[in-house]
C-alpha cells in the first residue's frame, strides 16, 4: 500500500505578519496531485495540524477543504494532534469522520489506538500516538517517570502489534538521532527528547515535530518536514513530499518528491546600493519572501522601508560586517588622553563597526576637525 506521509502542516502560520494560507493551499493542492499520480491508499498527517490552538477560520477551511478533496479520492485519513494543536478542537467530530475513512486521534487515554487496513493479501496497521508529555503518563499509570524517553516508552509497551501485518506508528515527539530548526518551539537543553530506540518495534514510525526532512537513528524513523520553510535556517533546505510503500515482507520504500512552490524563501546579500541597483532586481522574483543581509559597514537610514518599495515581502534585514557587541561602555577615556583626536575617532569607528576606517573616512574626518577650528 502506498502512504503520503505529512507533518507540522501549521496551518493558519503567519511569518512577520505575512498570511501564508495561500501558499499552505498550494502545497496541498501539490500534495493531492502527487496522491492523485502514485494513487495512494492514505494520507498520515503527524501533529501540529494547526499553528496555534485556535486556529483563524482560513486555517479550518483549508484543512476542511483538504480532507474534503481526499476523501472524493476515496483516500484514508490518518492524523494525530501535535503540541500546537488544541487536542479537543482538532478532534471535534472525529467519531462521525470514521465514516468516510478519517480517523483522528488527538487525546491518548492510556492505550495506543490502532486501525487496520487490509488490500488483497497485504495488511497494515496504523497505531496512533498524540503528542504526549510525561505528566500525562505520571497521571495515567500513577508511577514515577523521571523524563521524556520513559514517558514514551511506557505508552508504546500498550501498543497492540499486528505480526502478520505492517505496523506503522504515528507519533509527533522530538526523537534523538534529528537536529531541530528555528522554526520550532525549544526545550531547555535536550530535555524533550526521546531515545529512537522505542521506535523500533514498528515498521515504520511516521513522526511530526521537526521541521526539516530526516531520519531520527534508522531509516525508517522519519520526518517529512514542513511544506513551507518557517526560518532563515531552512533556506537551503529542500522541502519534498514523502511517499511511503509497504511491501509484503513488511519492508518499506520511501520516496521524497521534490516540492517546488511558486514562490520561495530566499536570502540575498550585498550592499544596500547593490540590492536596488536595476541589473540585481532583475535576477530576482519578487514574488519570494526575502531574508536580506546588508554589508554595508554602517546602518542605512530608514533601510526597511526604502527596501520594501522593491521587495515587498521582506522577513527580516540584517547587518553582516557591524559588530554589535562592541558597546560604547567598552571605550576608555583615560587611555586615550595621550592620542590625537584624529587616532580616537577611528579607533572609536573600529570599535563600533569592527572594521578600520578607510582613506577615504580618515580623510572626510580630519577635513571635519580643521573646519571645526578654523570656525573657532
Amino acid at each position: 500500500m502506498k502512504f503520503i506521509h505529512l507533518a507540522d502542516l501549521h496551518l493558519g502560520k503567519k511569518l512577520f505578519g505575512y498570511d501564508l494560507i495561500e501558499e499552505q493551499k498550494e502545497a496541498l493542492e501539490a500534495v493531492l496531485q502527487i496522491a492523485d499520480q502514485q494513487q495512494v491508499d492514505g494520507v498520515l498527517i503527524c501533529g501540529d495540524v494547526y499553528d496555534t490552538a485556535i486556529p483563524p477560520v482560513n486555517a479550518i477551511d483549508l484543512l476542511d477543504w483538504f480532507l474534503n478533496e481526499l476523501n472524493h479520492r476515496s483516500i484514508d485519513v490518518f492524523m494525530i494532534s501535535g503540541n500546537h494543536d488544541s487536542a479537543g478542537r482538532l478532534g471535534f467530530g472525529n467519531e462521525l469522520m470514521k465514516a468516510s475513512s478519517i480517523h483522528i486521534q488527538t487525546e491518548w487515554k492510556g492505550e495506543i489506538e490502532y486501525v487496520d487496513l487490509n488490500k488483497s493479501d497485504e495488511s497494515v496497521r496504523i497505531h496512533f500516538l498524540p503528542f504526549l508529555r510525561p505528566a500525562q503518563v505520571r497521571l495515567q499509570y500513577e508511577c514515577e517517570v523521571e523524563n521524556w524517553s520513559d514517558a514514551i516508552r511506557l505508552a508504546l509497551d500498550q501498543a497492540n502489534l499486528k505480526a502478520d501485518a505492517t505496523n506503522i506508528l504515528l507519533s509527533h515527539q522530538f526523537y534523538k538521532g534529528a537536529s531541530a530548526s528555528d522554526s520550532e518551539i525549544a526545550y531547555v537543553g535536550t530535555l524533550d527528547e526521546v531515545d529512537s530506540a522505542v521506535l523500533e518495534k514498528f515498521d515504520y514510525a511516521a513522526l511530526g515535530h521537526l521541521h526539516r526532512p530526516q531520519k531520527a537513528g534508522r531509516e525508517n524513523n522519519w520526518y517529512p518536514g514542513t511544506l513551507l520553510k518557517f526560518s532563515a535556517s531552512e533556506i537551503t533546505t529542500e522541502k519534498s513530499i514523502t511517499m511511503i510503500e509497504t511491501k509484503m515482507d513488511h519492508s518499506i520504500e520511501k520516496t521524497l518528491f521534490p516540492l517546488q512552490l511558486s514562490c520561495d524563501f530566499v536570502k540575498i546579500e550585498g550592499t544596500f546600493e547593490q540590492l536596488v541597483s536595476r541589473e540585481f532586481r532583475q535576477k530576482q522574483n519578487l514574488d519570494h519572501y526575502f531574508y536580506i543581509v546588508l554589508d554595508d559597514q554602517q546602518e542605512i537610514y530608514d533601510a526597511f522601508e526604502k527596501l520594501h518599495a522593491i521587495y515587498p515581502k521582506i522577513l527580516s534585514i540584517s547587518y553582516a560586517k557591524i559588530r554589535r557587541e562592541n558597546e560604547i561602555s567598552d571605550y576608555k577615556p583615560l587611555e586615550a588622553s595621550h592620542k590625537t583626536p584624529q587616532m580616537i575617532i577611528e579607533e572609536f569607528f573600529a570599535l563600533q563597526n569592527g572594521v578600520q576606517m578607510d582613506e577615504h573616512q580618515a580623510k572626510l574626518i580630519q577635513s571635519c576637525w580643521e573646519a571645526l577650528h578654523e570656525a573657532d
